[in-house]
């Protein structure tokens, strides 16, 4: 990451004002619609919650599970942020309001999120350092340095047991410390190292947005392929992890957690580079609005639908745009390039040294007709032909007079 001292300082300190600033304009409701109103009808069940847990809360909103009654197993069949073609364009609105949040908060239209590559491959996590997103603790194998500001942070939205049981929903309160361990799960081996940066280049030559059935399951999808369900050419498997899920997955703890995973600030570098590749694929492709499914994706997902829980209502289709000319941010981003296979290095030298001789022989072959011909043209007589046979003739006519 291509940051400053003071750069990275002021990012972290803004990041942890957003923490414990209450948002301005917005609330959130803490119980289902039924019971908005609180046991006695008139005590409305909303609560103030900070910038950044904000941001954390509309994410778990997105995927939580729909409340069915005492007793009966909450439905988890919906999710409005993942598994579908919303995956970019939710997240996409997600970071582009915490953004606006922090500008008002700073005062600083100017401020802007920065990215985490993660396609970098190995096992290190190059920004979980102490001037950045924290390093790994001394004391704690699964915690964040004691140096960080991090380490201090408090999740939100962990009581998924209660909110299935009860109906209640996340509120503002602060509960355990992030939790974050990368590449330290030995028990999947293929989630310890991070993505490469052939997987990006892969990825971005993808021809089709999405493809039927606009789930995790789809082959062939750039969508189902940067969200991490199918391999980085393309092909779904259900073993494989990819991309942004891998990234996650890295991280080994609160970040790999689908509803707690905003918790962890590296989200916000994860998921601004997840919509860098996606807007460098617009910018590739230029699809057109009309290859986002109208109908047929998920709940929530389809071109037309809101997306939930963002107020005021936004629709899929207001962010399937490119983002430069549209939404007025754009991303710096060197970009890998193909690297050339060695049969294709060989064919390539092969064509080189051919067209190398063609061209050798060529210039050879006209010195050489150009020297014949000097020398041909040096043997030449000073008299040309009419001059031999004019002279001949003279000569004859000398020999037939007479002499007197």
């Amino acid at each position: 990451m291509q940051m400053s001292a003071a750069e990275k300082q002021a990012f972290v300190n803004a990041l942890d004002q957003a923490k414990r600033t209450v948002h301005p304009d917005l609330v959130i409701c803490t119980r289902r619609y039924q019971e908005v109103f609180g046991p006695d009808g008139n005590t409305p069940q909303f609560e103030n919650i900070t910038i950044y847990n904000y941001f954390v809360w509309t994410h778990y909103y997105s995927v939580s599970k729909t409340y069915l009654g005492a007793g009966q197993a909450s439905f988890g069949g919906v999710d409005f942020s993942h598994e579908g073609p919303g995956f970019v364009t939710w997240h996409r609105f997600h970071l582009m309001q915490l953004e606006r949040d922090m500008q008002d908060m700073l005062g600083d239209p100017t401020f802007a999120l920065p990215y985490w590559n993660f396609a970098i491959g190995g096992s290190d996590c190059d920004i979980c350092t102490d001037d950045l997103m924290g390093d790994r603790s001394s004391f704690e194998v699964n915690g964040i340095s004691p140096n960080s500001v991090f380490s201090q942070w408090r999740v939100i939205c962990e009581s998924v047991e209660d909110y299935d049981t009860q109906g209640t929903i996340c509120n503002n309160t602060e509960t355990s410390p992030i939790m974050r361990n990368p590449a330290g799960n030995v028990a999947r081996p293929m989630v310890q190292r991070l993505p490469e940066p052939k997987d990006v280049l892969d990825c971005l030559q993808l021809n089709t947005f999405d493809t039927p059935p606009y789930y995790s399951t789809s082959s062939e999808s750039f969508r189902n392929t940067i969200e991490g369900y199918s391999a980085p050419q393309g092909t779904y498997d259900p073993v494989i992890r990819s991309l942004h899920n891998l990234a996650h997955l890295f991280l080994n703890g609160t970040g790999g957690q689908t509803h707690l995973s905003p918790n962890d600030p590296i989200f916000v570098l994860l998921h601004t580079f997840t919509d860098a590749i996606f807007d460098e694929w617009l910018r590739r492709h230029q699809p057109g609005e009309i290859v986002y499914p109208e109908e047929n994706a998920p709940i929530g997902h389809n071109s037309r639908f809101n997306m939930v829980p963002f107020w005021p209502p936004v629709t899929n289709a207001e962010m399937f745009v490119a983002a430069p000319e549209n939404l007025g941010y754009s991303y710096e981003v060197e970009w890998p390039v193909r690297e050339f296979t060695v049969s294709e290095i060989i064919t390539i030298a092969i064509v080189a040294a051919v067209l190398v001789v063609a061209v050798v022989g060529g210039v050879i072959a006209c010195a050489v007709r150009a020297r014949t011909y000097r020398s041909v043209e040096g043997l030449q007589p000073l008299l040309g032909e009419t001059f031999r046979r004019y002279s001949e003739d003279e000569r004859r006519l000398d020999k037939s007079q007479s002499v007197v």
